[in-house]
């Protein structure tokens, strides 16, 4: 028994140091390491809007399309950033079945944060957004702030800045509750925009009824915008913009793309199945992982340490060992 204390001892207290080393390299090594954006991201999301009311830039009147939106993001791994920052560019395409040309595309150069998610100045990474409507391409500098394209890692439940680019500015995305996707935990988010002037814009003088060629239209944008968003990764699971963007002038609005924006069905199943393993993985590796690594660790050390300071005193209370008598 003596001997086995004394060979399980330091077993123990090897595996306890190991556990509490181990729980320090998961928590503040490997949790950040992953915590963060992949290097060299490149993917795409799927949208869609049914029954969009919609301006057709050739006829200049507003029609009704379903249409089908697809993100394209790939990040650029030659920008020149700080250390912690990314750049993406992101090409939205909007499409009508039918029609030659996109309905509307814009694409966006942005610096952010690998691990917050938040826009950052950085004078170097030339961002900018270009929009193309018809025939007509605007390309401008932009700086971008708040939440770019994702919450954080370990999104909590609070309000964030999250960027609108037909704004150029943030506005304020309000926690509104706990729901579940296909089983999935979402945090949901509400960013609500009212009625806002965002550009002037020459039109012709018919759309609204005038008989003057062109006229100066104002271009008003308004967006409830609802986040469903994985709290550990900060991914959105979903997204639903009711967006209404008309064209006003003499007190006449015409529509140039109002309507309902949200995931595809097969983008939020893809993306439920993509986090219903990383999210239990990463979160288990910022808290449960260290700590039961931790509790382990410091019973084993402590098991060990008692099961060597028996043996020590086991030797101590030996009965001593028969010895030759010495000539006198």
């Amino acid at each position: 028994m003596r001997r086995l204390r004394r060979s399980a001892a330091p077993v123990l207290v090897g595996l306890g140091v190991f556990l509490i080393v181990a729980a320090g390299l998961v928590r503040f090594y490997a949790y950040p390491t992953l915590a963060k954006v992949p290097d060299n991201y490149k993917g795409e999301t799927f949208l869609e809007a049914e029954g969009a009311r919609i301006l057709n830039f050739e006829t200049y009147e507003t029609e009704v399309h379903d249409l089908e939106i697809t993100s394209g993001t790939r990040q650029d791994v030659d920008a020149d950033t700080a250390d912690g920052d990314v750049v993406w560019v992101n090409v939205v395409t909007a499409e009508v079945e039918g029609w030659t040309e996109p309905f509307q595309q814009s694409t966006e150069r942005a610096a952010f944060d690998e691990v917050s998610g938040e826009g950052v100045e950085c004078d170097d990474c030339d961002t900018w957004i270009e929009v193309k409507e018809g025939e007509e391409t605007v390309r401008e500098p932009v700086t971008f702030e708040g939440q770019v394209y994702k919450f954080p890692f370990d999104t909590q439940k609070k309000t964030y800045e999250v960027w609108d680019g037909s704004l150029r500015d943030t506005a304020p995305a309000t926690y509104e509750g706990t729901e579940e996707i296909q089983g999935l935990t979402v945090y949901k988010f509400v960013q609500e925009i009212l009625p806002t002037v965002i550009e002037t814009r020459e039109a012709p003088g018919s759309m609204f009824g005038s008989e003057e060629g062109t006229v100066d239209a104002e271009m008003t944008y308004a967006m409830t915008r609802t986040f469903y968003i994985e709290p550990v990764t900060g991914s959105p699971v979903q997204r639903v913009e009711e967006r209404t963007q008309q064209l006003n002038y003499d007190g006449q609005a015409v529509d140039v793309f109002t309507g309902t924006v949200n995931f595809t069905d097969g983008e939020v199943d893809a993306t439920v199945s993509d986090l219903e393993g990383q999210a239990p993985l990463l979160g288990g590796m910022r808290f449960l992982f260290p700590l039961g690594f931790l509790v382990v660790g410091v019973l084993a050390l402590a098991a060990g340490l008692f099961l060597g300071r028996r043996a020590e005193d086991g030797k101590q209370h030996e009965a001593p060992a028969d010895r030759p008598l010495v000539n006198a």
